[in-house]
C-alpha cells in the first residue's frame, strides 16, 4: 500500500494565460535559478574579475534572488550593492544574503536596495564609484528588458573609467528556419473547408511565439546570422540604428518559414566564456527561463511591403537573398523581413529604408484579439483530430434528437466554440440551421469567406456574428426561439470567457431548448501522479540548495504563494513536443465526471470525495498533474496528440506535492510504492455569470 494522502485545488473562471510560465510572481527566478549552466557561467566571470581588484565594489542591476551579488561576495568583493526594483523580491533577496551570510569575511558588506538604477544617487568622489557592473537582466530577446539602456546609464555615472562589466557584451542572433509542422499556423484543409483562409489572421511582423524546452522540428537554410552586437563597455541605446539590411545565402533549399532569435553573451571583451540561448545549449530551466522566439514570415515585397494574404518565401540552395531588421525601441525588440535579391541589383547595407507599413490585417483596433488569434485560433484551426471529434459530436446528438421526432430543417445549432466555425459548418454542411459566434469582428470576416466557399450547399444555412452569445440574446434568436444544439469548448479552455462552466448557466437559462443538447456532452478530470526533478525546478530548489548557497526561503516562499495547495494550467511545458523528462507513477485515472448537459442542475454547493489511484512504479511523487478529456459516445479528446497545436491550446495542472512534516525550506518529494494512494477532492460550483469548478 502505497502511503500517500494528497487533496488537491483546481480552479477555473475565464481560464486565461496559459502558455506563460504560471504559479505565482517569481516563476521566472525558479527556473533562473536552476539553470546551472547560467549560474556557472556568471559564477566563473565573477571569480576571474574579482582578483583584479583590491577593495572590489560591484554594483548588482537587476538583483532577482540576489546570487550573483553573493558569488561576488564570495570571490572577494568588499562591497556589493544589489539593485531590485521589485520591493518584494528585494525582500526575498535580503533574506536569502541573511541565510548564507557565513559564505564570505564578516566584514563584507552587502545591501540590497529596492529601487531603479537611475534612482540611484549620482557619487560625487572616485572612491564611490564602482569597480564591477554585473547584471543578468537579458529577456527571450537580448535586449528584450532594456538592458542596454540602464548598463549605459550607469556605466557613464556609477563606474569607474577602469571598471568592468560583466557580460562584456553580446549578440542578438538571427536564423531562417524551415518548420517541421506548419499547420498551427498554416491550417490545412478539412472536409472541403479551406482553412488556409485563416492565414489572413497571421501576425507575421508583431507577434512572436516563445519556444525552448521543446522537442521543436526545425531545419536551418541559413547560416547563424549577428544582427545586433552589443559592446555593453562602450554603446549607449543611441548607437542602435532603425534598420539595417542584410545579405545572406540560402544553405538549403525549402520554405522559409519563420526567422529563429537566439543570443550570445560573452564573459570579457576575448569572448573567451560564452553564454547561449540556442536551442539544445541549455538545460530545461534554461530553456524554459530565457528560451527563444520564432517569428512567422513571408515573402516581403517591392519595398519590402506584404500584401493583404502572406505569400510563402520559396529558397533554392544558394540562392541570395536580402533580409532588413527592423530594431524596435533600441533593439528591445526586433521584425525580419526577407525577399529574394533583385536580379543585378547593388547591394548595399542600409540605415534608412522606405517606410515598412503593416498590412491591413495586422492594423487592427484590439491587438489584444490579433494576438490571440495567432496564439489559440490558428493552432486549434489546425488541429483536425479535434474537428474530426466535433463532427462526429455534432451527428451524435442529431441522431438523438432525431429519436425525439425531430428533422434536420428543425434544428438549428448555436457554435459558441473556438473551433474555427468548424462544428457550426458541418452542422450546415447536414443541412441544420446554424449560427457561428467567434469573438473579433475580424476573425469572424474570415469564417464568412470560408463559409461560402465551402462545400455547404447553397439552400443550407450558416450564419457567422461576432459577440458573446450571453450578451445578445435577443439579437441571435428573436421571438423566443432556441438553439437544439449548443458546441462549447472542453473544459480548461485556455481562450479568456470560453470556459463551458462560464458560459453554460447563461446560454441554457435564455438560448438552449430544455430537451437541448450540449456538444461535448461529457467531460473528465484525469489526474495522474508524476516523478519529475525537471519539473520541479519550475516552482522550487530541489534540495534547497544550489553548490554552497542556500536558497531554502525560497522554497519557503513558494509555499506561502499556495505551490502546495493549488493546480495551475501549464500548456507546452508538458505537451508532447516538450523535452521535459517525466514519469508516470499512476496511469491518469478519471477522478471527476461533468455531464455537461445536466451540469450545474442538481448539484449541491459543495461535494467533497474520497479517491484512489493505483500506484503502478516506485518512485518519488513531484506532483499531481491533471487534464480535461471530452467525450462523445466512444470517441475522447485530450490533450494527448503529437500534433503542436495541442501543446499550445489544451493545458495540463499541476500541484506540487511535498512531504508533510519537513523543513518548509525544502519541497522533498514523496517516495511512494507499488499500491493505492488516497486522494482527498472537494468541489465548489461558483456562483452567477462567471461559474467556476473548484476542486479541493
Amino acid at each position: 500500500m502505497a502511503l500517500l494522502v494528497i487533496g488537491f485545488t483546481l480552479l477555473l473562471v475565464n481560464a486565461a494565460g496559459a502558455g506563460k510560465k504560471p504559479l505565482f510572481d517569481y516563476a521566472d527566478h525558479y527556473v533562473m535559478l536552476n539553470d546551472f549552466g547560467r549560474n556557472n557561467f556568471y559564477r566563473a566571470a565573477l571569480a576571474s574579475a574579482m582578483p583584479r581588484c583590491s577593495g572590489c565594489r560591484v554594483l548588482d542591476l537587476g538583483a532577482g534572488s540576489g546570487l550573483l551579488a553573493m558569488l561576488a561576495a564570495e570571490y572577494g568583493a568588499q562591497q556589493v550593492v544589489a539593485l531590485e526594483a521589485n520591493p518584494a523580491l528585494a525582500e526575498l533577496a535580503n533574506k536569502t544574503v541573511e541565510a548564507n551570510r557565513g559564505l564570505w569575511p564578516p566584514d563584507t558588506e552587502i545591501s540590497v536596495l529596492a529601487q531603479l538604477s537611475s534612482h540611484l544617487e549620482k557619487t560625487t568622489g572616485a572612491s564611490e564609484l564602482f569597480d564591477v557592473l554585473v547584471t543578468e537582466t537579458f529577456g527571450t530577446m537580448l535586449l528584450g528588458e532594456s538592458a542596454l539602456s540602464f548598463v549605459s546609464d550607469a556605466r557613464k555615472r556609477l563606474l569607474k573609467p577602469s571598471g568592468h562589466i560583466i557580460p562584456a557584451g553580446g549578440c542578438q542572433y538571427a536564423t531562417l528556419v524551415q518548420l517541421q509542422d506548419l499547420s498551427p499556423w498554416h491550417p490545412r484543409p478539412w472536409r472541403g473547408f479551406n482553412l488556409s483562409r485563416l492565414t489572413d489572421l497571421q501576425d507575421t511582423i508583431y507577434w512572436k511565439a516563445m519556444f525552448g524546452a521543446s522537442d521543436f522540428g526545425l531545419e536551418r537554410l541559413s547560416e547563424r546570422r549577428c544582427v545586433l552586437e552589443v559592446d555593453l563597455q562602450h554603446m549607449s541605446p543611441d548607437d542602435i540604428p532603425k534598420n539595417r539590411t542584410y545579405r545572406i545565402q540560402a544553405q538549403k533549399s525549402g520554405v522559409i518559414h519563420a526567422v529563429l532569435f537566439d543570443w550570445d553573451i560573452w564573459a570579457d571583451p576575448q569572448k573567451k566564456e560564452v553564454l547561449s540561448t540556442a536551442p539544445g545549449s541549455r538545460n530545461f530551466a534554461g530553456d524554459v527561463a530565457w528560451g527563444w522566439l520564432l517569428q512567422l514570415q513571408e515573402a516581403a515585397g517591392e519595398n519590402w511591403q506584404f500584401g493583404d494574404s502572406p505569400q510563402q518565401l520559396r529558397v533554392e540552395a544558394g540562392q541570395w537573398l536580402e533580409m532588413v531588421v527592423e530594431y524596435i525601441a533600441h533593439g528591445v525588440s526586433m521584425n525580419v523581413r526577407v525577399r529574394h535579391s533583385p536580379q543585378g541589383a547593388t547591394f548595399t547595407s542600409q540605415d534608412a529604408l522606405p517606410t515598412l507599413s503593416s498590412p491591413s490585417r495586422i492594423l487592427r483596433p484590439d491587438r489584444f484579439a490579433v494576438k490571440e488569434a495567432n496564439e489559440f485560433v490558428l493552432p486549434i484551426a489546425g488541429d483536425h483530430e479535434r474537428h474530426d471529434f466535433y463532427a462526429f459530436a455534432v451527428e451524435e446528438a442529431v441522431r438523438q434528437l432525431q429519436q425525439d421526432n425531430l428533422t434536420l430543417l428543425n434544428l438549428t445549432l448555436l457554435d459558441c466554440s473556438s473551433n474555427a466555425g468548424m462544428p457550426g459548418f458541418w452542422a450546415a454542411n447536414l443541412g441544420i440551421k446554424s449560427l457561428v459566434m467567434p469573438r473579433w469582428d475580424h476573425i469572424a470576416g474570415v469564417l464568412r469567406q470560408i463559409a461560402e466557399e465551402s462545400v455547404i450547399p447553397r439552400n443550407h444555412t450558416a450564419e457567422v456574428l461576432a459577440g458573446d452569445p450571453r450578451e445578445m440574446f435577443d439579437i441571435l434568436l428573436p421571438e423566443n426561439k432556441r438553439a437544439n444544439i449548443v458546441v462549447m469548448d472542453p473544459p480548461g479552455t485556455p481562450l479568456h470567457g470560453l470556459s463551458p462552466f462560464a458560459l453554460l448557466p447563461s446560454i441554457r437559462k435564455e438560448l438552449l431548448e430544455a430537451n437541448g443538447l450540449v456538444v461535448p456532452g461529457h467531460a473528465c478530470l484525469e489526474v495522474a501522479l508524476m516523478e519529475s526533478e525537471e519539473l520541479s525546478q519550475m516552482f522550487s530548489i530541489p534540495g534547497g540548495h544550489w553548490h554552497e548557497v542556500d536558497l531554502r526561503v525560497w522554497n519557503e516562499e513558494a509555499r506561502k504563494q499556495g505551490v502546495l495547495s493549488q493546480l495551475v494550467p501549464y500548456t507546452k511545458w508538458l505537451g508532447s513536443r516538450s523535452s521535459l523528462r517525466f514519469r508516470w507513477l499512476s496511469a491518469p485515472k478519471c477522478v471527476y465526471h461533468v455531464d455537461l448537459n445536466t451540469w450545474p442542475h442538481g448539484l449541491p454547493a459543495k461535494e467533497n470525495f474520497g479517491l484512489e489511484l493505483r500506484v503502478e512504479e516506485e518512485g518519488l511523487v513531484h506532483a499531481i498533474v491533471a487534464r480535461w478529456a471530452v467525450f462523445s459516445g466512444p470517441r475522447r479528446l485530450s490533450a494527448d496528440s503529437r500534433y503542436l497545436g495541442r501543446d499550445l491550446t489544451w493545458p495540463h495542472y499541476v500541484q506540487v506535492v511535498a512531504q508533510p512534516d519537513t523543513d518548509p525550506g525544502l519541497l522533498e518529494p514523496v517516495p511512494t510504492s507499488k499500491g493505492l494512494a488516497k486522494l482527498q477532492l472537494s468541489v465548489r460550483h461558483g456562483p452567477a455569470k462567471d461559474k467556476c469548478l473548484q476542486i479541493t
